[in-house]
């Protein structure tokens, strides 16, 4: 019965010692401090790559390493691609499609 206890209790250090540090490793990942940086996406084309790219950046918010929002640039979209882009603006909060073009004004205003 006391091989078993030990075991049990080995079992869960070694877990609570993963799981400290996992938690210390994403402290020192945090690249983004806040809302003052953004991530910006490049849309072109039918979209082929844009969903997978902001899964893994909506992926790193939802575990706490960014902070940001998530920006697509319209820079030649195609009627499908602009459909796409809407979806997932319209799907995830913080996600926001701009054209190319007004890029100086989304920024200025902050």
């Amino acid at each position: 019965m006391g091989t078993a206890w030990e075991i049990l209790w080995t079992v869960l250090c070694v877990v609570g010692l993963a799981l400290a540090g996992w938690w210390l490793f994403g402290l020192l990942l945090r690249p983004l401090p806040g809302p003052e940086a953004r991530v910006l996406l490049a849309g072109r084309g039918a979209g082929e790559h844009l969903e997978q790219q902001v899964r893994a950046f909506v992926w790193l918010r939802g575990m706490g390493l960014v902070r940001c929002p998530i920006l697509i640039a319209d820079v030649d979209l195609t009627p499908e691609g602009r459909e796409l882009a809407l979806r997932l603006v319209a799907r995830w909060p913080g996600v926001v499609l701009w054209p190319v073009e007004e890029l100086p004004d989304y920024i200025e205003r902050g």
